[in-house]
């Protein structure tokens, strides 16, 4: 399984999650967006709910960063435990995005000083994105496209595109430097995806997280 998480940016593990788990976290997101987020980060391109795990109401869903299944095959990416959840949280409800690799982008980049493709006093940058679907995707295309491989290239370039189709239950990580995108258009239903950033203690994961708190602090406009 490392090699091919090594290889490839990804996996799959699947069936970590069982339903009453899964409904209980969308009737938690459900509520608050129809009862309590006022529209706060909503537009065309869906609603986004920044660093959820400080917000009331969210107890089961935030609990999913927990599980023994998910730390299990993260120590294994990671060698061990010497690893951390970094601060990235969100939750994405019929979210658009496009192609993108997950890093600091515009005035949050200048919290990444150090080049994150390259090695630094023997370090390496190792951070992970967990996601997790509320939804079924195994017959649809609204999971998440990849492309295998460019997480070693920081040029996004948009071929060999892989749709992956997870399962109610199952959860995807993957190295965040990979291509990736969302949704392509709006589909009929809930779309809901939660996801949760893990690093390697070091630089890397010191300075992302900086500029994570950073962007979801003026997402929340704290």
């Amino acid at each position: 399984m490392i090699n091919e998480f090594n290889e490839n940016g990804y996996l799959i593990l699947n069936n970590v999650f069982d339903q009453n788990t899964i409904n209980s976290c969308k009737e938690e997101i459900l509520h608050y967006i129809n009862n309590i987020n006022n529209n706060n980060n909503k537009s065309c391109e869906g609603i986004s709910i920044p660093d959820f795990i400080n917000k009331k109401g969210f107890e089961n869903t935030i609990n999913l960063k927990n599980n023994k299944k998910i730390h299990e095959l993260l120590k294994i990416i990671f060698s061990g435990t010497d690893y951390r959840f970094c601060s990235h949280n969100d939750i994405g409800v019929n979210r658009i995005v496009g192609w993108h690799k997950d890093k600091l982008n515009n005035q949050y980049s200048k919290y990444q000083t150090i080049n994150i493709w390259n090695k630094y006093n023997q370090e390496k940058h190792e951070i992970v994105k967990v996601l997790i679907y509320l939804e079924d995707h195994s017959n649809d295309n609204y999971g998440l496209k990849i492309i295998p491989k460019s997480h070693l290239n920081p040029n996004i370039k948009i071929e060999n595109t892989k749709q992956l189709k997870p399962k109610l239950g199952d959860v995807i990580i993957f190295d965040q430097r990979i291509t990736h995108r969302g949704m392509e258009k709006n589909m009929d239903g809930t779309r809901i995806l939660i996801s949760f950033g893990f690093g390697k203690n070091n630089i890397f994961t010191d300075e992302f997280e900086k500029g994570t708190i950073q962007r979801q602090n003026d997402q929340n406009n704290l």
